[in-house]
């Protein structure tokens, strides 16, 4: 099929089943940062403990770990737009039954279910993404395709919250729900690219062997990244400052601009792109950690929030753009499914480590420690930078 061209011959990136992903993706990411802080509080309100929240929440993460290695799978053999709508129609069934305000035992138990659908429509979403995009703009693709993440990160907790706080828990699942459904129907008009699917006599892969590297790189970014994610607020609290969601605020905007230049950098500059933008991603995650250990002020959390999303923004849709890069079209639903699980186990990983050895050590120790996964994870990337691309089997297909 040939290309369409945009200005100076090259591929054109903003086709108009690219935007519509992208605002599949937007919909389906806006969901899950909108349960994120609010099912806690349904939780503790209808008669949960903060333990109990917690599982919930770890329920999701754990499902996803199952269902993301199959899915890639899946996708690889049966077709993009089958397994897509069909994690999107687990998501809207769970969704739904949300608003019957159902009890918090059978709370959970849907949770996980929701995990299932949450790992199988994430994964397919973002291997359509990579498919999408031509070949020579990989990485601006992936990047820009990854600024929904910081703009729905920005905006659904707050949105969320306060839909909870002046109506109510049923009009937030309502909502999610109709979310799910424009999503589910921009998947359906997108005109799917014709990918080479696997034969059924093909060995069965869940998870691809050349994205096991990056994908190590990844998890323990992700180990580290948790620590703020899940304890800047308390710590902030601990420190007598109320304003935690400055961090956040300076994440989520610092991301939106660094995603997408990562992806023209490593474009334009090949291998010495990815080798400038994981290097001085992963300084500023350095200089982050240092600044966060030593909160002091809001200030403090401005400036760790800038930085740590320069670093996280830099280095998430490189490493992905990487796992994708090193397979065929036909197993980049493995590739996608790879990564993603890396993520899915460094942040359970994260969540529950640092949690311990806050207790132990306090806040401040616990965030000097997080420079041991940062460390590990460029050391990693170090030692695999000369390993074989394989350019040819992306754009055979």
């Amino acid at each position: 099929m040939k290309e369409r061209t945009g200005q100076l011959g090259k591929p054109k990136l903003w086709t108009l089943d690219y935007i519509l992903a992208c605002f599949a993706h937007f919909s389906l990411h806006l969901v899950f940062y909108s349960f994120a802080p609010t099912l806690p509080i349904y939780i503790e309100r209808f008669g949960g403990s903060s333990a109990i929240a917690g599982f919930a929440m770890a329920s999701l993460a754990l499902a996803a770990v199952f269902s993301r290695p199959v899915a890639g799978r899946a996708l690889d053999r049966y077709g993009r737009k089958l397994i897509f709508l069909g994690g999107l129609l687990i998501l809207l069934f769970t969704s739904s039954l949300f608003i019957f305000m159902v009890p918090v035992s059978f709370l959970i138990a849907l949770r996980f279910v929701q995990g299932l659908g949450w790992g199988v429509a994430s994964t397919s979403s973002w291997t359509l993404g990579s498919d999408i995009v031509p070949p020579e703009r990989l990485g601006e693709g992936v990047g820009f395709f990854s600024v929904t993440l910081s703009i729905s990160m920005a905006v659904s907790p707050g949105i969320s919250l306060w839909l909870i706080d002046q109506y109510s828990f049923k009009l937030l699942f309502l909502a999610c729900s109709l979310l799910i459904m424009l999503a589910f129907i921009l998947a359906m008009i997108i005109k799917y690219p014709q990918i080479t699917k696997q034969a059924a006599k093909t060995k069965i892969v869940f998870l691809e062997k050349a994205a096991l590297r990056p994908a190590m790189v990844i998890l323990f970014v992700t180990t580290s990244y948790c620590a703020p994610l899940s304890f800047i607020a308390l710590y902030a609290l601990e420190m007598g400052m109320a304003s935690a969601g400055l961090y956040f605020t300076a994440f989520a905007i610092t991301t939106l601009l660094s995603r997408p230049l990562s992806g023209i950098v490593i474009d334009r500059k090949g291998q010495m792109g990815y080798d400038l933008v994981v290097s001085s991603g992963s300084i500023a995650m350095v200089l982050a950690i240092l600044v966060l250990a030593r909160l002091a002020s809001p200030l403090h959390l401005v400036v760790g929030g800038i930085l740590y999303g320069l670093g996280f923004g830099f280095i998430q849709p490189t490493i992905l753009a990487q796992c994708i890069k090193q397979v065929p079209s036909s197993r980049r639903g493995a590739a996608n499914a790879t990564f993603w699980t890396a993520i899915d186990i460094g942040t359970a990983l994260g969540s529950i480590g640092w949690g311990i050895v806050a207790d132990v050590l306090g806040y401040s120790m616990m965030f000097i420690l997080t420079l041991i996964p940062v460390a590990i994870a460029a050391a990693i990337y170090i030692t695999g930078r000369n390993s074989k691309v394989n350019v040819k089997a992306l754009i055979k297909e």
